[in-house]
Order: structure tokens, then sequence, then C-alpha cells
């Protein structure tokens, strides 16, 4: 068995959509569904004809009572109505049923959950993998990506079942539409997996491909063409995975393409600062981080190592940390950290190379073109690298 519970590189910064949503759904599970499904379906709750309706629908669903007529009728009603809660009620009105299609349902179907298993399940794949996601989308952007691909894989699901009643709820349509997209531009994160084996368990560090993968593959389309029967939506996994990745590839399209960043297979425990600060100096910390390859340390030491009075950080290292930065899909740090540069060591020999990639930066991530302009024409001016300042004109050329 294999659990995911984590990945890396991450956002420098928190995510707010993907907490709220987070939130939001864990917020409905507890205040509303859960009390609900402690709430029987009794002869008052049934006195309203639309819950009575709703309740006869339920039980045609789910009992064959074809065999009973008139006052036995009745009681085999009866009896059928005393196993139901009034969750199954929320669950058959507010659910996407693809016999009795509702423009509500289509939303309020991605905000209830079948148990705290379901829930649990697919709100781990939201932490893990959401952040990045928006991050790269923005929170507006990555919002609307949630809610269409939620839509997206409650009409696959409804395709593939056009005469279904059965209600279908689950964030897990639209958390597809997040791991569709996060396989298009982080294939090559780790994500961290607890494996199990009878009683034996370990972590290791798989790439994000393989685990996203596995998902789509093993969990979803070979249960399909198997067609396997159990209550999980298949299909709507799949739609919503695919809508993901095309909305994802679209954006690539719009925006450009961001190289995806390609982390060290094995990301081990963080180590602390404390100790070498307290015999060597910041800067020299900072430096053999850095050669030592230890970059998240490095990252984590560079503001120590730059702040008054200290002397400016190595030029060689300061450009490294940047490009590290730059691969690994953290922009703002990145571009701070080449500003440093190029404010610091303007002659320095990799100025035009720092240039270059602040216009990529400010061009196509932090959206100021004006500041992208200024530095790829200085990337220009300054370049003795023909295969710099051709990689500068393409950029100048894509922004006009």
């Amino acid at each position: 068995m294999l659990l995911p519970f984590g990945d890396f590189p991450n956002p420098p910064k928190a995510q707010w959509v993907t907490r709220i949503l987070l939130g939001l759904n864990i917020a409905v599970f507890l205040l509303y569904s859960l009390p609900l499904t402690q709430a029987q379906v009794d002869d008052e709750y049934l006195r309203d004809p639309e819950n009575r309706k709703t309740a006869l629908e339920i039980i045609a669903l789910r009992y064959d009572l074809s065999q009973f007529e008139g006052l036995e009728l009745q009681e085999a009603q009866r009896q059928a109505m005393a196993t139901l809660n009034r969750y199954d009620v929320a669950v058959m009105r507010y659910g996407y049923r693809p016999s009795s299609p509702s423009l509500l349902a289509l939303f309020t179907c991605m905000f209830l959950h079948a148990g705290l298993l379901h829930l649990a399940g697919n709100m781990l794949y939201l932490w893990i993998f959401g952040d990045n996601v928006e991050a790269r989308f923005g929170s507006v952007l990555y919002l609307l990506h949630y809610l269409l691909t939620g839509v997206a894989a409650t009409m696959a699901f409804a395709w593939m079942n056009q005469k279904s009643g059965t209600p279908l709820v689950g964030a897990s349509g639209a958390i597809s539409g997040v791991l569709g997209a996060y396989l298009i531009w982080y294939p090559f994160n780790q994500v961290r997996v607890l494996l199990f084996l009878f009683v034996f368990f370990t972590v290791v560090h798989v790439p994000a491909i393989w685990v996203l993968g596995a998902y789509l593959v093993l969990d979803n389309l070979i249960p399909i063409f198997a067609k396997a029967e159990s209550g999980v939506a298949y299909g709507a996994h799949v739609g919503g995975f695919a809508a993901g990745a095309l909305l994802a590839f679209v954006r690539n399209l719009i925006k450009g393409t961001v190289p995806a960043p390609r982390p060290r297979r094995y990301v081990g425990p963080r180590r602390t600062l404390a100790q070498p600060l307290l015999t060597e100096s910041p800067r020299e910390v900072f430096r053999r981080a850095v050669s030592e390859n230890r970059m998240v340390d490095a990252a984590h030491a560079f503001q120590q190592a730059i702040a008054p009075p200290n002397p400016p950080a190595e030029p060689e290292a300061t450009y490294r940390l940047g490009e590290w930065l730059y691969q690994n899909n953290f922009p703002t740090d990145a571009s701070a950290v080449w500003a440093y540069y190029v404010t610091h060591y303007p002659r320095g020999s990799d100025a035009d190379r720092a240039h270059l990639g602040l216009g990529i930066l400010y061009a196509r991530r932090l959206e100021r073109p004006e500041k992208a302009r200024e530095h790829l024409e200085l990337a220009l001016r300054t370049t003795r690298d023909e295969r710099t300042a051709h990689t500068a004109r393409e950029e100048l050329d894509r922004m006009t």
C-alpha cells in the first residue's frame, strides 16, 4: 500500500485558496453532514412533501418493493424509511444525479462527502498538491480552475452514467483537476510516500509523474476498462484529471512554458544552521552550503549572510542560489536573489545571465513588463554569449 503525505519543493509563501478550500470542505462535513447523519428520518420530518418525495426516491433506488401492494407496500416503505437518516436526503437533493440534472448540484456536490475516510483522502491530496498549482495559477485563476475541473469531472461521470439516479458527491473530481495540472507543471517534484508491506513500513521519495501516473492508470483507467463494480466515481476522476491537464497546457500556451523543477531525488531532513553560526560567519555558512549543494540551507542562510554589517555575499554562490530557486519554482525569491546580484556585482561574470533570468521572471511569472524589458535589454548590452543574447531577443519579441 502506498500513501503519499508530502511533496518537495513547495512555494515559499502560504497559498490561501487551498487552505480555504480545505477548511470549507472540513467545515461542511463537521457542521452540516455529520449532524445530519445522526438525525433519523421520522414522521415529523416526512410531513414536508419535498422531504417525503426525496425519501421515496432513495427507497426506490435502494430497495425493490415491487412485490408489495396496498397496506403491505406502505408498511415496507415505512420500514425502509427507518433505515434512512437526514443526510441521505441531503445527498439526494444536493448530490448530482445524471438522470435528474441540476445546475445547483453541479457545485454543491463538490462539498459533500460520503464519510470521514472519503473526506480525509480527498483533503490529503488537496493539501499535498494544491499549493504548487495555486502558486502557478494565482489565487483567482486557481479557484476557477478548481471549480471548472470539478464541473468537468461531474459531466464526465454523467456522460458515463446517463440513466443513473445515484447521486455523485465528493471533491475528488475537482482535486483530480489539480492533480492533472500538477503533472503538467511539476512532473519531477519529489512526493514523500509511506510504503506499507504487511507489518513493515518505510518512507520513500518518488517523482510525482509516477505517483500521479499510478493514480490515473492503476486507480482509475484500469477499473473503468475492467468494468469494476464499486462506489468510486472513476469517470469523474479521469474527466477532472484530463480537464486539469488541458487547462494547464492552455495556460502554458498563453503565458509561456516554465521549465519543470528538477529537485534532487531524495531530500533529507533540514539541517539546523544554529551550530555553524556559532563558529562561522553567516557569509561563510552561505558559501559552504552552496558549495556542498545544500541549497535549502543556503536559501535560509542567505538572508543572514547579506544582513548589515556583513559584506556582500560571494557572487558565484549568489548566482547559483538564484538559479536553483528559479529551477525549483520559487520565482519571487529567485528574482530577489538575482536583483541583489546585479545590484552588488553589475560587472560580475554572471550579470548578463542574472539580467536574463530577471527579465524572464518579470515577464512570465511576476507580470512586471517594464522591469522585464529593462533587464532583457541590459542582458543584451552586457552579454558576450550568443545564446544568452538570442534568448533575450526572443523574449523581447514575445513581449511585443
